[in-house]
């Protein structure tokens, strides 16, 4: 996670601004271009809440790429297993599966296995736990629409960081 008391980047100039929207607006085509060949639209969200959660909360840095799809995985987890376990088991599975994302929410407040228990998982478990969500969506293609999406974005990020760098002016 980002050090909550290093002091916020500077925000990039009007020029600057318009080249990020440009390339951010590319990009979320490709997805959604790429994505659509291979999820159906009710899951490509995944990917791009990913990116959200990455860009906003990460500031896109690709060692924070690892855990960030970790822990979106695991809040998807999270939300399935109450759905499964209210079709297996009725209330009591209901109560079950609250019983354990409560856990799991405590796991993230102590900071146990930040990994797997992380901003992201909590974002993905309150996006992924919505009834209309849990109603309509396939969970497994979720995930995978989501962890590719990630990897999609970290890798073209990351390249574009790597084309940028080169065209950089040099430091003296």
């Amino acid at each position: 996670m980002t050090d909550s008391t290093s002091a916020p980047a500077a925000a990039p100039g009007p020029v600057a601004g318009l080249g990020i929207v440009a390339i951010v607006v590319v990009l979320v085509a490709a997805w959604a271009v790429i994505g659509s060949m291979l999820f159906s639209g009710l899951t490509l969200f995944g990917g791009f809440l990913l990116l959200w959660h990455w860009a906003n909360l990460e500031a896109l840095e690709i060692k924070r790429m690892p855990a960030t799809i970790a822990g979106a995985l695991v809040g998807i987890g999270l939300a399935w297993q109450v759905v499964y376990l209210t079709e297996q088991m009725g209330p009591t599975g209901t109560i079950i599966g609250l019983l354990v994302m409560v856990a799991a929410i405590y796991i993230q407040v102590i900071n146990v296995l930040p990994l797997l228990f992380n901003p992201a998982a909590m974002l993905f478990l309150t996006v992924a736990a919505a009834p209309l969500i849990q109603l309509k969506i396939d969970f497994v293609e979720l995930a995978l629409a989501t962890a590719v999406g990630g990897l999609f974005f970290g890798v073209a990020v990351e390249g574009l960081k790597r084309l940028a760098a080169l065209f950089a002016p040099k430091a003296a």
